[in-house]
């Protein structure tokens, strides 16, 4: 038990997941499953699976939603923290707000210091979508997703995550995303870099240093 607790999967769950996306019981409520159409699901005990879904052998899935998270702001900081080894660990979120900003902070965040891959699905058939390709790819993990995502796409999700930053709007969010291209590079960036970008004074540099350099797990 003590190991499968470390792993966050046992090994029969994850061969079972090479031919099936393995999930803890209590997603079979989830409405993205309905949208599952070309992968079998085997549902297996909640105490068993660390992650919500096993979409291959190393590629784990936490799901969230922001109206779950709006409600329980520190749930997803113990999934992540107790989530096991993976190589491929994914954050699957549901935008189902009309108003994100703060929720998908969160989110964006847990992500970002948790070293997991984002992914932003705006309909319950795009999540599933993102689900059976994860399991597809297994063994590319979720990079291999993002990148038949079209650029187009992941400019707008970009612009998107950013304006979700206090006092970070859509023109800063568009100086930022033309000069830095992603969310990873942003993050790695330093204020003289932010200081650069047309629109971006002291005081906006200062709130994303806030944002994107601070402790998420306050022990961590």
């Amino acid at each position: 038990m003590e190991s499968n607790e470390r792993e966050g999967a046992s090994g029969a769950l994850r061969r079972k997941s090479q031919h099936a996306i393995v999930a803890k019981s209590r997603q079979q409520k989830n409405p993205i499953i309905n949208c599952v159409r070309s992968t079998h699901i085997d549902f297996v005990e909640d105490s068993e699976l660390k992650p919500d879904f096993l979409a291959g052998p190393e590629t784990a899935v936490i799901f969230i939603s922001l109206k779950f998270q709006r409600i329980h702001q520190e749930y997803l900081k113990g999934r992540v923290q107790a989530l096991g080894d993976f190589r491929n660990r994914v954050l699957l979120c549901r935008v189902d707000l009309e108003q994100p900003d703060e929720s998908l902070e969160q989110v964006t965040l847990a992500a970002f210091h948790g070293k997991l891959s984002l992914l932003l699905a705006w309909t319950d058939a795009e999540a599933a979508a993102y689900l059976e390709t994860l399991h597809r790819y297994q063994s590319k993990g979720a990079e291999a997703l993002q990148k038949r995502v079209t650029q187009g796409d992941n400019r707008a999700r970009l612009l998107e995550v950013l304006t979700t930053i206090k006092g970070i709007n859509k023109t800063d969010a568009a100086s930022l995303t033309s000069r830095f291209g992603s969310f990873a590079q942003i993050t790695r960036s330093t204020d003289e870099d932010f200081l650069r970008c047309p629109g971006i004074g002291d005081k906006k540099v200062k709130q994303l240093a806030s944002v994107l350099h601070k402790p998420f797990f306050p022990n961590g």
